[in-house]
């Protein structure tokens, strides 16, 4: 027969760890954070159950423990101290039973291990006869007891401790005491399920906090992934409006300057390669005002251009988008307001306007716009050739400082197309013959220097001699910074007003591309891009451009195509003939060219002389058609005892001369001089 205690087993439960399984593709962060939260979660609770539950019910079965082993050694030290009689002794443990509710039984045996005493607590025991149980019985369940002939899930519920009754070495018996671990049992498992439950209503908790957290982390994110995705399409319309003051605010800020940049830098190339396709001054104002308006974001704008020929006193109205205006609109040209234009030279609000002159209340009555408008000054040969008015709009009250400098770089390569237009138009009032050969020079004059540059590090002389027939030679000069000068010397194949104005249409995309690209040979890749497709198939262009760095005495330059570089060394007079590789300009578009042109740095020292110069002064012919050459060039530069750049560039002009013998000049004869000082 066996037995069971009758009130609450311990059952034993089954925990199963589910074992999340993450197929092997993109992780989203959302499931990470998720994934943290709970690990957090979960550490957190283990810890408190372990500290708050698992240690605390271990002391209190080591304290239950300790008090039934004090409790047989107090049974065993009576037995051996106070008499032999063991029936006497029954009354002591019955009395302890009565006392100790959690003990199960007492029984003791003596040295022939025969049970002598015992005591039940049958609250423990669960049997299946309803009457009371007589001593034998008793006995029989006590023994069973202690042998541990228990139903196997009352097995963790019951405890036993062992003392040896001693007297001196003599062993009378053994003292063994069974207590139950029932309630602290009990009490471990509520305890466990609280835990549970807790779990539970935190990894809810969790869950909900992650989620909340990770869509404030991933939304955020995913919209400038978007972004970034339709930016590589060639959507460069995008803007992201994020608030987050952190990392994330930061990154959306950093991440619209980026598309601000590009979308300016797109509208640049754009502008200027769309200027070099038409000479047409109204076409060039309505691609102008469109292109201004649209990339700033503006309601309206107007242009208004100063015709030298027709009416010099007056600002007429040529151009207005979106919406058309009076044909006939126009602002009297005040010298006041033209001369704070060109002191200032940059975008103003039409506020600062009033006291100079009518033109700010004219524009308010009849352009209807508002004082945070702005009037931007095209500068033509430092003089005011127009006034482009940009208004603001509902959404955009005012214009930033890199909205103004960007304006200022598109009114720029405008100003240039604008001068051209006009120049144009007033030679088309001439003699067909006579206009194309003046227009031609005129442009080219206009692509030349009027002065060297003035830096103390430097003495630099410029010189284009014009043949009879108009060629399409160019030279100039670019401040990049503090100390560094870029120069470039160029020739469009070909002679005529054609070569004119391509060289015209060169020197605009360098005034853009020299304050984007610092390395000589990206700009050249840059341009050959821009050229290529833009010129006739039977026309290219062969040009060095070199950044000139004074302070650190260095030269970097590339070559597409043209004459040799030729630099005279100070200290033995040696001329260095640099030919770095390159193909010329627009000849194809770009992959050929792009493989084959390769940059070099040169170091310079002082009183070294760099000499850039066109095919016409090396191919110089007499009566004989024999050429000058570059041999003969190249001695003349190391014979010469001058110091001077101008002096130096006499001295083989006049080696020319002599050559020559007043023969025809065939070609443009261009060349810089430079001697660093």
């Amino acid at each position: 027969m066996t037995y069971k205690f009758s009130k609450q087993l311990l059952q034993t439960n089954n925990f199963s760890m589910f074992e999340k399984l993450f197929p092997k593709l993109r992780i989203s962060l959302k499931i990470k954070i998720t994934f943290l939260f709970l690990m957090l979660v979960l550490g957190m609770m283990a810890a408190v159950t372990y500290i708050f539950t698992i240690r605390e019910m271990n002391l209190r079965a080591e304290q239950v423990s300790l008090r039934m082993e004090r409790l047989a050694n107090n049974i065993a030290t009576i037995r051996s101290v106070e008499t032999e009689d063991w029936e006497m002794y029954q009354s002591y443990i019955d009395n302890q039973i009565r006392l100790n509710p959690d003990i199960v039984y007492i029984a003791i045996f003596d040295d022939h291990n025969k049970l002598q005493a015992s005591s039940l607590n049958l609250d423990w025991i669960d049997v299946d006869n309803a009457r009371p149980l007589n001593s034998f019985e008793q006995v029989n369940i006590v023994t069973q007891l202690d042998q541990r002939q228990i139903a196997a899930e009352s097995q963790q519920d019951l405890e036993a401790k062992s003392v040896n009754i001693l007297i001196g070495d003599q062993n009378l018996g053994t003292v063994k005491v069974g207590f139950s671990l029932v309630e602290l049992n009990d009490a471990i498992r509520q305890n466990l399920i609280w835990n549970l439950e807790l779990a539970a209503i935190f990894t809810v908790i969790a869950i909900i906090a992650s989620y909340y957290t990770s869509h404030r982390i991933v939304i955020p994110l995913n919209r400038l992934t978007n972004a970034m995705m339709r930016i590589s399409q060639g959507d460069l319309d995008q803007q992201v409006t994020i608030t987050s003051r952190d990392e994330i605010g930061e990154m959306t800020d950093t991440f619209n300057y980026m598309t601000r940049g590009l979308r300016e830098k797109s509208l640049i190339e754009t502008f200027s390669h769309e200027l070099g396709f038409t000479i047409e001054l109204k076409k060039i104002c309505d691609l102008m005002v469109q292109r201004i308006v649209n990339g700033l974001s503006s309601r309206q704008g107007y242009l208004f251009i100063r015709h030298t020929t027709s009416n010099p006193e007056s600002f007429q109205l040529i151009s207005a988008f979106p919406h058309s205006f009076e044909k006939t609109f126009a602002c009297n040209r005040d010298e006041t307001l033209c001369y704070y234009l060109k002191s200032t030279a940059r975008p103003l609000p039409l506020y600062l306007m009033s006291k100079y002159s009518d033109f700010a209340q004219k524009v308010r009555i009849s352009a209807y716009v508002d004082d945070n408008s702005l009037v931007c000054p095209i500068l033509i040969k430092q003089e005011v050739a127009g006034i482009l008015l940009l208004a603001t709009n509902e959404s955009h009250t005012s214009f930033s400082d890199e909205e103004k400098s960007f304006l200022a770089t598109l009114l720029g390569q405008g100003a240039f197309a604008i001068e051209s237009a006009l120049l144009y138009e007033e030679l088309t009032e001439q003699e067909r013959l006579k206009r194309e050969l003046e227009i031609a020079r005129a442009v080219q004059n206009r692509l030349l220097p009027q002065d060297s540059p003035h830096i103390s590090a430097l003495d630099i002389s410029g010189i284009c001699i014009p043949a009879t027939e108009i060629g399409g030679d160019y030279f100039d000069y670019f401040q990049l910074s503090d100390h560094t000068l870029g120069i470039v010397i160029a020739d469009v194949t070909g002679k005529g007003t054609s070569a004119a104005f391509y060289m015209a249409m060169v020197k605009g995309m360098m005034l853009s591309l020299t304050h984007i690209y610092n390395s000589p040979k990206e700009l050249l890749c840059e341009l050959n891009r821009r050229l290529y497709g833009s010129m006739d198939q039977k026309v290219f262009v062969t040009m060095i451009y070199a950044v000139l760095n004074w302070k650190r005495r260095t030269l970097v330059l590339a070559r597409a195509g043209h004459n040799a570089l030729l630099i005279k060394r100070c200290q033995d007079c040696d001329i260095d003939v640099l030919i770095p590789p390159g193909i010329g300009l627009g000849l194809e578009q770009g992959i050929l060219f792009n493989k084959t042109i390769e940059e070099q740095t040169v170091k310079l020292k002082s009183e070294d002389c760099i000499v850039f110069y066109t095919d016409g002064i090396s191919e110089a012919m007499n009566e004989h058609m024999d050429e000058f050459g570059e041999e003969e060039l190249i001695r003349t530069i190391a014979n010469s005892e001058q110091r001077a750049a101008d002096a130096i560039q006499h001295e083989v002009l006049n080696a020319i001369s002599a050559f020559t013998n007043n023969a025809p000049q065939h070609d443009d004869m261009t060349m810089i001089t430079v001697s660093v000082t």
